[in-house]
């Protein structure tokens, strides 16, 4: 349980302004103290900090955010009455949730789910457990004809965006190799690559994203002029000869590059010369890139 200087600190939000959302909109219901002072809970504060993002990121009235807030909130007390599936991390409500909104086609609708569920969940949770299973759920739909592409792309210029925003906040080091994230030409999927991009800006790697439909043309020179050390590749193919061109091509340039390569094509870690296959396992990531800066 928080005071109000405490929330105020934390949010950078005037005592005033806290008490007037309380009490003029009905933004929280803090709980009370046997001494009578205001005592607020970690949702309280959440519920705040996404009331002050759409003020003041998206220009909307606080008497209108509180309304899209509590909207957001019944509609998923009535969506936890059902079923939840544990094995996709019990986040099953909000995949559904922004599903729909896939469906509608409704990208403000979109935002608000995202932005109420950052300032719910880790961001980690979110991208991991909410968004991809959202992607892989889209995908096999666009596949199946149950989504147009135009639907398909809605999301994934929204997620695209979403994830872009958080490579901005990493500071990178330059004591760890540089590394170009890229998928190779004809390449369209590239979620893998996002959330494998976003794991080493974590762990403070200079990463130079360029994501979808790399040409190998010319792509030699520009890793030489940034003194690249590592490439990483995504591919949904099983078929090793494109990325082997990428490899042939780039090593002869720059002898010294290693390559990570990773996404849907690859079902198994392994280590071949120098170039390392990653499976989609986050948890293995660390491992890994611990192996590859010792070789």
């Amino acid at each position: 349980m928080y005071n109000i200087k405490a929330v105020s600190k934390i949010l950078d939000m005037p005592t005033v302004t806290i008490r007037s959302w309380e009490t003029r909109y009905a933004a929280i219901t803090p709980e009370r103290a046997t001494s009578g002072h205001r005592e607020y809970t970690k949702e309280n504060i959440n519920d705040l900090k996404w009331i002050k993002e759409q003020v003041q990121e998206h220009g909307i009235k606080v008497s209108q955010a509180v309304k899209q807030l509590h909207s957001l909130k019944e509609e998923q007390s009535a969506d936890a009455l059902q079923s939840v599936s544990p094995a996709l991390g019990n986040y099953q409500v909000q995949i559904d949730e922004l599903y729909q909104t896939v469906q509608n086609l409704d990208a403000a609708k979109c935002h608000l789910l995202l932005d109420l569920y950052f300032s719910q969940f880790h961001y980690r949770t979110v991208f991991y457990s909410i968004i991809t299973p959202l992607m892989y759920k889209v995908g096999d739909a666009w596949e199946k004809d149950e989504l147009h592409v135009v639907q398909e792309h809605l999301i994934t210029n929204i997620v695209l965006q979403r994830l872009m925003s958080f490579f901005r906040i990493f500071q990178p080091s330059a004591n760890l190799p540089k590394v170009m994230a890229i998928c190779p030409q004809g390449e369209k999927h590239q979620l893998g690559l996002l959330l494998f991009t976003l794991f080493l800006k974590e762990n403070g790697y200079p990463v130079t994203y360029i994501g979808a439909d790399t040409p190998l043309e010319g792509l030699g020179g520009i890793l030489k002029d940034k003194d690249i050390d590592m490439v990483a590749i995504s591919t949904s193919s099983r078929d090793d000869r494109l990325i082997q061109r990428y490899i042939d091509g780039l090593s002869a340039n720059i002898p010294r590059l290693k390559f990570i390569i990773g996404g849907l094509g690859i079902e198994i870690d392994k280590t071949e010369n120098n170039r390392w296959y990653i499976a989609d396992s986050h948890e293995s990531w660390s491992q890994i890139m611990g192996e590859i800066n010792k070789a």
